[in-house]
């Protein structure tokens, strides 16, 4: 792997204006409470939070149909409990505020919901972060780096996933942040150890947010166990902290169970067993035996409805095009992961392989939707720069090529932005949903400003001791 690029000063100015310019436009473009799948997310939340609850009932209108569970009359979310785990730092947030400053945090949305909005908000945030730290990891520079993250920000469903309190958008960045400590931190599997045992709870959790990425768990330590070179003959070494890993990874599912138990009297790893609306969902036998030819053409190209290339009003809702059609510009990605392979090979079949696992399940699925693939939506992406910087080399063909990425990323940010303003529960507000609340922006990042400098201030005073 080559050596990282370090920063100058001047270029991490640039880097965290963006970041704020990227806050503002996530917060912005959000829009409180979607559909059922959100609000049943929310209402999972607001039960535990304030009744200590896993039965949403009293929260169920912001549910409404759909996405929810029945048993022995009693209706639970039927969403997996770690995204609402995750909203309940930012319910407590707006709770202490308003018992602090005696005004309400919201101005024409409910405080919570503004409140919770900001968890995808910043997953999106950090899942750009991470997308640019690792592109100077393996030696790209600034430029390029910068360049095609900031693409990444809005001509993907990276803008979408980021705007809603869907699951998503945690379960990329979870994700992300294991691969990333697998790619930068582990060099020694002796040595680096307690990043190993951070990834597999990453991971771990992260099956909290979507069950399949517990999957993701084999060819992510694959990866790791063939990049540190390890010698497998020598097993006393490297199994106890296999094992330890394990462990840990069965704690979260240990985790998963407990909550189905609690919530419906029996030993589940599927929390939409009692939905009632899909009956297919009772076994993973049945949720998986969708047609997985339409259900791979429905998440990536699309040819069995040509009609949603050009008439985008066909395409709303869950009906959002697959990656390619939603996102041409990664068709330059498919072009890079060749250079990818032959420079990154083992960094570029982790990213393959995690790519095929979630592909597979999404098509074999009853129902395939594009969303559901989000979680490899970066990996998908991320071999874009080596087409990029091909381009920008090839003096003879620099400016067609230049022209045509122009082009690929006018029409794909055009189109996620179509994707935004005609989702659920947009109504007339369109794509800047929150323009109302930019105070409530003003004031969440103020505090978390505020909070960064008192903890910095506090370590620095510590290490003085």
């Amino acid at each position: 792997m080559p050596q990282a690029i370090s920063l100058t000063k001047i270029q991490t100015n640039i880097g965290y204006f963006t970041l704020l310019v990227y806050a503002i436009l996530y917060f912005t473009s959000s829009k409180g409470i979607n559909c059922s799948n959100d609000g049943s997310h929310f209402a999972l939340a607001k039960s535990i939070y304030y009744n200590h609850k896993t039965e949403i009932t009293p929260f169920f209108g912001y549910v409404k149909d759909t996405d929810y569970a029945v048993k022995d009359g009693i209706i639970y979310s039927d969403r997996l409990p770690g995204n609402a785990f995750l909203m309940l730092p930012f319910i407590a947030y707006s709770n202490f505020f308003e018992f602090v400053s005696k005004s309400s945090f919201g101005n024409k949305f409910e405080a919570d919901i503004i409140a919770v909005l900001f968890l995808p908000n910043i997953c999106g945030i950090l899942g750009l972060v991470l997308m640019f730290l690792l592109y100077l990891k393996i030696g790209f520079g600034f430029n390029l780096a910068y360049l095609s993250t900031i693409i990444y920000g809005v001509s993907t469903l990276h803008w979408f996933e980021s705007v809603h309190a869907f699951s998503h958008a945690p379960s990329m960045l979870f994700v992300m942040m294991a691969v990333y400590l697998a790619i930068i931190s582990i060099k020694d599997i002796n040595r680096d150890k307690r990043y190993l045992y951070v990834v597999a709870a990453l991971i771990g959790f992260s099956t909290l947010i979507e069950l399949q990425n517990i999957l993701f768990f084999f060819p992510i330590f694959l990866y790791i166990f063939v990049s540190a070179k390890v010698d497998f003959r020598e097993f006393r070494s490297w199994v106890p902290i296999l094992s330890g890993c394990v462990a840990l990874l069965t704690f979260f599912v240990g985790c998963l169970v407990y909550y189905n138990y609690i919530t419906f009297g029996e030993l589940l790893l599927k929390s939409n067993t009692y939905n009632p609306h899909f009956p297919e969902e009772k076994s993973f036998s049945s949720a998986l035996s969708g047609n997985s030819i339409l259900g791979l053409d429905k998440l990536l190209t699309n040819f069995s409805n040509i009609n949603l290339y050009v008439n985008w009003q066909k395409g709303v809702g869950n009906d959002i095009p697959g990656l390619l059609v939603s996102s041409p510009i990664l068709l330059l990605s498919i072009w890079g992961f060749v250079p990818f392979l032959k420079r990154e090979k083992n960094m570029a079949l982790l990213f393959l392989l995690m790519i095929g696992i979630s592909i597979a399940i999404a098509a074999f699925h009853k129902t395939t939707l594009t969303r559901h693939i989000f979680t490899i939506n970066p990996f998908f992406y991320f071999p874009i720069i080596y087409s990029f910087r091909y381009i920008w080399r090839a003096k003879k063909f620099r400016i067609m090529g230049l022209g045509l990425v122009a082009l690929l990323v006018l029409i794909s940010t055009f189109r996620i932005a179509y994707v935004i303003h005609t989702y659920y529960g947009r109504g007339s507000r369109g794509i800047f949903g929150f323009q109302s609340e930019i105070v409530s922006f003003v004031v969440f990042y103020t505090s978390l400003a505020a909070l960064f400098l008192i903890l910095t201030g506090i370590q620095k005073k510590l290490k003085k001791v």
